[in-house]
């Protein structure tokens, strides 16, 4: 199955208007080191609890909603590698209108796009 691909520009004006969803799914680390505005975190190596968590247990993991499987998501990383393992994830959960952004932050950083690294 192709991806459906996304990017930099596209990703910028998600960033900026907060739709579609941007799922940063690099290690929590990775994330709290700078990454792109308005982007949750959810690893990948952590996917199992899209299916086992209950919403509000998913909430209160993640700080963030599960999104609905009818919602746009873009899935990004730092090269591109998870994003794609990520994209073809959530389709196989059964989420319909996701994208991938395959240059990741590595794209994203070297085309000048903001960093938001929390204090």
């Amino acid at each position: 199955m192709a991806e459906v691909i996304v990017e930099f520009d596209a990703v910028k004006k998600a960033s900026e208007k907060k739709s579609p969803v941007i799922l940063d799914v690099r290690d929590p680390d990775g994330h709290a080191g700078g990454h792109i505005p308005s982007a949750l975190n959810l690893p990948f190596s952590q996917f199992a609890d899209i299916s086992s968590l209950s919403s509000d247990q998913f909430k209160e993991k993640y700080k963030f909603d599960l999104p609905e499987k009818d919602v746009e998501i873009i899935t990004h990383c730092n090269k591109g590698g998870r994003a794609t393992k990520a994209y073809h994830a959530l389709k196989e959960a059964g989420f319909t209108n996701v994208q991938l952004y395959k240059g990741s932050f590595h794209d994203w950083k070297a085309k000048g796009g903001e960093v938001i690294v929390p204090e």
